[in-house]
């Protein structure tokens, strides 16, 4: 079987099942983001070879998961709640580095909290807009920011790819495919417009959804080359393989850790889907 198609079908499959999560109840989505942070952090663990650590391993699962409740709680209380449990996680961070002096490392914990950050802080943002009136339309924006634009940069970069864009990070990226990223985002994006307004009755403020279009084209390729810095600073290949034809759960959701949270806060600050 060729890549490309055991690309394809493993993003079919994948897509089936991020549907179904979707018009699921926000328990089940919710469990769902937080058993792929579980899977992000492990393989963020082996990458950095820190699945060794038993004292930053505990650590940073029990804190994933107390982390992971905070979107549970009352909406007026999210914030300071999830504000008092990363204090205390630094706190016993820098603790620990202080009772196993030896074998946990200040450049072990600094791992540790940038893995927790970047493993769940991130991707629980896809909760939050979940959470949001009318979430079940708007949960689609994060999931079309982030992957679009890579499928959009894969063929425009296979077709019409000659210059490289960073080939010291990421050797096979091309800066036609990253015009093409930007340009599947904008025409996705308007494809959502026309379905919402067209087909569901809902008003959209398309200069906006452009405009976030536009901004998911490009944070989506930074989200992307992130991850590749940090497989090749590690010397990884890839995060796992899990995924036929994609590698880990990282490699496949890279672009969504960074695309969710600059949805959700334009969302808080914008009107872009409204009845």
């Amino acid at each position: 079987m060729s890549k490309l198609k055991t690309r394809l079908i493993s993003a079919l499959v994948g897509a089936i099942f991020v549907l179904g999560v979707i018009f699921s109840t926000p328990i089940i989505f919710h469990i769902a983001v937080a058993a792929t942070c579980f899977l992000v952090l492990y393989e963020l663990h082996v990458t950095f070879k820190q699945e060794t650590k038993w004292q930053l391993i505990v650590l940073d699962y029990v804190f994933a998961f107390v982390m992971l409740l905070s979107p549970l709680f009352k909406q007026d209380i999210q914030r300071e709640t999830l504000m008092a449990f990363m204090a205390l996680y630094v706190m016993l961070l820098l603790s620990l580095s202080v009772v196993w002096h030896e074998s946990v490392k200040f450049t072990d914990v600094t791992r540790s909290f940038f893995m927790l950050t970047y493993a769940v802080l991130l991707p629980m943002h896809l909760t939050f807009v979940r959470a949001m009136d009318m979430g079940v339309v708007l949960i689609f924006l994060p999931f079309l920011g982030a992957w679009m634009p890579d499928t959009f940069a894969y063929f425009a970069g296979s077709l019409f790819g000659k210059h490289k864009l960073i080939p010291s990070i990421s050797p096979n990226k091309t800066v036609e495919g990253s015009i093409g990223a930007i340009v599947g985002a904008l025409l996705m994006f308007g494809v959502y417009g026309l379905v919402a307004s067209g087909c569901l009755g809902y008003r959209v403020n398309y200069p906006l959804l452009m405009l976030l279009a536009f901004l998911c084209g490009i944070i989506a390729q930074f989200g992307d080359l992130a991850a590749s810095v940090i497989k090749r600073e590690c010397n990884m290949k890839d995060f796992g393989n899990i995924i036929p034809g994609h590698g880990g759960i990282l490699d496949r959701v890279d672009s969504l850790l960074f695309v969710a949270p600059v949805v959700y806060y334009f969302l808080l600050m914008f009107e872009v889907v409204y009845k």
